[in-house]
């Protein structure tokens, strides 16, 4: 098995339907639930697993054109933080938009991936195509 292969079942399963004008969201611990769309559950315990973690696993394995935060996460979260987020996807193009539409996307994606994180604002949608 490749040290870096996804082993997650359901979490490959996403990855692998991950097609052209697809998107996945990737969110923090305390991020609302939503009964229709495929959740990933990643999270253990509040911190656990970090949205900066899970990128760094899944992005090699996944095309990515671009990915979209909310404009929030700049604003309200220490520059510190955000310098150390935002390195993950530095070659990535990103959009920026409010935490309220950013909420509206997050329905219409393929599937979730929830995490443990409980940096505010720090959840990410994944654009391919």
């Amino acid at each position: 098995m490749s040290a870096n292969r996804i082993i997650n079942g359901q979490l490959a399963s996403l990855l692998a339907r991950f097609r052209h004008i697809n998107t996945i969201a990737i969110v923090d611990g305390p991020f609302p639930t939503y009964p229709n769309i495929e959740t990933v559950d990643l999270a253990v315990v509040l911190g656990l697993p970090l949205i900066p973690d899970v990128l760094s696993a899944i992005l090699p394995n996944i095309e990515v054109s671009s990915v979209t935060m909310a404009k929030e996460f700049e604003t309200k979260v220490d520059a510190k933080v955000v310098g150390e987020y935002r390195k993950v996807i530095s070659h990535l193009p990103l959009n920026i938009i409010t935490h309220e539409d950013f909420k509206l996307q997050v329905g219409h994606t393929l599937g979730i991936i929830h995490t443990g994180d409980n940096v505010p604002y720090s959840s990410v949608i994944l654009n391919c195509g």
